[in-house]
């Protein structure tokens, strides 16, 4: 009887992280653009892998154009003309974030899981480039809604 106990919760450990992991970004690993395009900026979305909240995802938008479906470990880079620009994230909770694009400039923005009803909450928030550039290292590139 102790056998089967043992085998039962190893079955749903391992069911468990599979399922975790098959929420996992799998794109290329982390590459700039380089170079930014004459006249336009770049914002990359990211979101570092945890564990907690690895399930979670939700889609970005930007001025209300789908562009991808953030996932534990994605990043996403979006290449804009200067000026101010509104990005969404979506899952039963929308959070909002504006952003300054400057002509051949680099901006992160981190996306992060909080605390939701049903499904966790994603949250942004604009990080310097010290600490965007090292925490996006570790992310994979995502794909862009319709792909």
């Amino acid at each position: 009887m102790k056998s089967i106990k043992v085998y039962g919760v190893s079955f749903v450990l391992v069911l468990g992280a599979a399922s975790i992991a098959g929420c996992a970004s799998t794109g290329a690993a982390f590459t700039p653009v380089t170079p930014i395009p004459a006249g336009k900026g770049v914002v990359y979305i990211y979101r570092q892998p945890k564990f907690a909240g690895g399930g979670v995802y939700g889609t970005v938008t930007a001025n209300k154009v789908p562009l991808t479906k953030i996932r534990n470990g994605g990043y996403y880079p979006y290449i804009s003309s200067p000026g101010q620009v509104h990005f969404e994230v979506s899952t039963e909770a929308t959070n909002e974030a504006d952003v300054t694009v400057e002509a051949g400039k680099e901006t992160y923005l981190k996306t992060s899981v909080g605390i939701g009803f049903l499904v966790g909450h994603l949250k942004f928030s604009e990080v310097s480039s010290d600490i965007g550039s090292s925490e996006i290292q570790e992310c994979k590139l995502l794909d862009p809604i319709g792909q």
